[in-house]
């Protein structure tokens, strides 16, 4: 690898890492490039050689997020034997892993996004999060661990129940939230048991 390779990866992550930051912080609309230009040290030129705009900057933080998510994510859930157990482990996961200030932001996105063919990328990245997690609930209900119901709604049911849970996550420390939404996952499992 040549030297300006190493500096160019090395200005991608710090603006990729900064920006999420003040994404979180500040929301979509409130960080400008010039904000994240002052935060990084780095000229326009930088952040416009890696990414068009500031929606193809947020687009590309929320695929490489919710990929790694996933992946990091199917990795854990291969130590668990269970459809019952993974779901827990899901719950944790879900607590540990939380960026609601990031998610709050991607609302945001959706509302001030111009660029259509740039919704429609965000939008794909989350369907596909979405169509991952429903092949996990189709697991479930094909190993008999859960009621036979539409595998795309009880998806999109649990992942709500969880953000929605997680919402909390304002007044409660992660290790405080853990047993309320074990408790919740409890609750849930009572509803989609056979």
């Amino acid at each position: 690898m040549k030297q300006d390779d190493k500096i160019e990866g090395t200005t991608k992550d710090r603006i990729v890492d900064i920006s999420k930051a003040l994404f979180a912080q500040k929301g979509y609309a409130a960080t400008s490039i010039q904000d994240i230009c002052d935060a990084v040290q780095c000229s326009k030129g930088a952040i416009y050689h890696h990414f068009k705009n500031k929606e193809e900057l947020f687009v590309y933080l929320t695929e490489q997020a919710f990929t790694t998510s996933w992946d990091q994510w199917v990795s854990l859930a291969a130590k668990y034997t269970t459809m019952i157990e993974k779901l827990y482990a899901f719950a944790d996961y879900f607590v540990d892993t939380m960026h609601r200030p990031l998610s709050k932001a991607a609302e945001e996105f959706l509302k001030n996004a111009a660029n259509e063919a740039t919704q429609q990328k965000f939008i794909t990245i989350i369907s596909e999060y979405m169509n991952n997690f429903e092949e996990f609930i189709k697991e479930g209900i094909t190993s008999g661990e859960f009621k036979q119901e539409d595998p795309k709604e009880l998806a999109f049911i649990i992942l709500s129940f969880y953000s929605g849970l997680g919402d909390s996550n304002a007044f409660l420390s992660k290790e405080a939230m853990k047993p309320l939404f074990h408790k919740a996952t409890t609750l849930l499992l009572d509803g989609i048991r056979p």
